[in-house]
């Protein structure tokens, strides 16, 4: 991967997990999205910052796990990072979503969150094993190393 193709893509996922964790945090603060028992319980709410503040760093860390697999320089195979990726984002998914019912809205988000970080890595490990493959039966080198603009066209032939 490029240098400035890398920068965009970081750029896009530090873009994506600020605003993120900014709507995760402003649902938090709106005592319609947590579920009450009884209406006098809404009046006694309390907000509670730390869990707010875990939920926000799980956010991070796994947008982190997510965009070092795909901008990372090794290994060499996309797609063998992204199912990396995919082995530490994926039970990890499955286990912090077993319990969405009565769950605050904020960790709710983070279900979509985890989820849509797991789809982006399905989709894009995907498309780079489909490229390799055809890369492969097509007979050239995977990693398109003989499209080197340092090296001279002219002298490949």
């Amino acid at each position: 991967m490029q240098r400035s193709t890398r920068r965009v893509v970081v750029l896009l996922f530090a873009l994506a997990t600020v605003t993120s964790v900014a709507y995760a945090v402003h649902i938090s603060l709106n005592p319609d999205y947590y579920f009450f028992r009884r209406p006098e319980d809404r009046a006694n709410w309390t907000y509670d910052p730390g869990s707010v503040a875990f939920v926000c760093g799980v956010m991070l860390v796994e947008a982190l796990v997510a965009c070092l697999a795909i901008v990372a320089s090794r290994p060499k195979a996309l797609w063998l990072r992204c199912l990396i990726g995919l082995l530490l984002l994926g039970p990890w998914s499955l286990f912090s979503t077993m319990l969405v019912v009565h769950m605050p809205g904020y960790t709710l988000f983070h279900h979509l969150w985890v989820w849509l970080l797991v789809f982006v890595l399905i989709v894009v490990g995907v498309a780079s094993s489909i490229r390799q493959l055809y890369l492969w039966l097509r007979g050239a080198p995977p990693n398109n190393s003989y499209m080197d603009s340092s090296v001279n066209q002219d002298s490949l032939v």
